[in-house]
């Protein structure tokens, strides 16, 4: 009898953000595995995609709530535990998969001590989410124990997966399942039009992703200042919203670098391949900022897919997700003139970055595709089952 998969995620498609394309991705490309996900309905409660729309049932779940220290908190996680039992009763066998350790992996670690009996759950981690739990003492002991007692963790890098060994995880149960790009979305052939309304006198920078502390936008800012009499047009596009927005903002008139710098807030997922394809540079210097620090980055893998090399931090998963001196280049995210400098490297040699943007994309089509993610997902599935 096939065993079945419970998905418990707070975001799915159509839910917009990186976690929900890559349960979206991976989950909707399993074979032969039926796939139900318990999710939150959001505002619209929208449909569910093709894939999921016979497997797919609502339950509030907020990522706000980790805990169990409060009437809210508590009411969640029984909430969300009885649906994860109710579900798994009526799809015997099931093995629950569950988004992060906090909210949704506390919720099924106390559903799987209940009837139905031999219900067993595995765990994603991304890096910054167990970082970030494990500042607070209450959620760094709830976290610990959905990580020991879980089946099976996943982790998105081997950084992730050294950050859950010492929280005492065994190492048999830690699983490195990278994150992938579709390469035919995200290719070095899509219309380049957006180019000549962005930057159409000169170099083109981009950055995508939310405007935190750690993705190193205001070093990224400080770095534009320093070259931007050098390069005529330059422009650096920042593609995303955050906290940090009016801080950057600030920033940019200090420096007097409002012509080169550009806010786009938040842009709809179908612009970003053109946005891709419209930069020279990719640009995301991470560096750690207390215990927030970037897991991965499947920003870098869609800059690559598209033939563009990515500046990236030397810190967290970052290095296995832009290959230094290969598919990119590594910098401090500290040192504003570092930066400038390998910036400069980049836009003064058309070959430095077509032959990083070239190996780049080689290097996401033999690794780093979401068929190879799914087909990871589904060998150590399988390997739960058997075991």
């Amino acid at each position: 009898m096939t065993t079945r998969i419970l998905l418990v995620s707070e975001l799915f498609p159509p839910a917009i953000g990186g976690s929900a394309a890559l349960f979206g991705n991976i989950y909707g490309r399993l074979r032969d595995i039926p796939v139900t996900v318990l999710t939150d309905p959001g505002p619209s409660g929208g449909p569910a995609p093709p894939v999921f729309d016979s497997a797919r049932q609502w339950v509030g779940i907020s990522g706000g709530l980790r805990g169990v220290s409060s009437g809210a908190e508590l009411a969640q996680v029984w909430s969300v535990s009885r649906a994860v039992r109710r579900v798994a009763a009526g799809q015997r066998p099931s093995i629950v998969h569950t988004a992060r350790p906090l909210p949704e992996g506390l919720a099924a670690l106390a559903g799987c001590a209940f009837p139905p009996s031999g219900l067993q759950y595995a765990t994603w981690v991304h890096g910054e989410d167990l970082a970030a739990a494990l500042t607070s003492r209450e959620h760094g002991w709830l976290a610990r124990q959905v990580c020991r007692r879980a089946a099976r963790v996943f982790c998105n890098s081997r950084f992730t997966a050294d950050l859950v060994s010492s929280v005492g995880t065994a190492p048999s149960r830690i699983s490195v399942v990278y994150p992938g790009v579709d390469i035919e979305r995200f290719h070095p052939a899509v219309d380049r039009g957006l180019r000549a309304v962005l930057a159409p006198a000169g170099p083109m920078l981009l950055s995508v992703g939310r405007l935190q502390r750690r993705k190193g936008h205001d070093l990224a800012i400080q770095a534009v200042g320093r070259i931007a009499a050098s390069f005529p047009g330059l422009r650096y596009v920042i593609a995303g919203d955050g906290t940090e927005r009016p801080r950057l903002e600030e920033l940019v008139r200090s420096l007097g670098v409002a012509e080169q710098v550009v806010f786009l807030g938040e842009v709809e997922d179908t612009r970003l391949p053109l946005l891709y394809a419209a930069c020279d540079v990719f640009l995301m210097p991470t560096r750690r900022d207390g215990a927030d620090v970037e897991g991965f980055g499947i920003v870098y893998l869609e800059a690559a897919a598209s033939g563009r090399p990515s500046i990236g931090g030397r810190n967290g998963g970052v290095p296995e997700a832009v290959a230094d001196g290969q598919s990119g280049m590594l910098v401090s995210g500290e040192d504003p003139v570092e930066l400038a400098t390998t910036l400069e490297d980049l836009l003064r040699s058309d070959t430095l970055r077509q032959r990083l943007g070239a190996e780049g994309r080689r290097r996401v089509a033999e690794t780093f595709t979401w068929a190879r993610a799914a087909e990871r997902v589904q060998e150590i599935h399988e390997e739960m089952t058997a075991g």
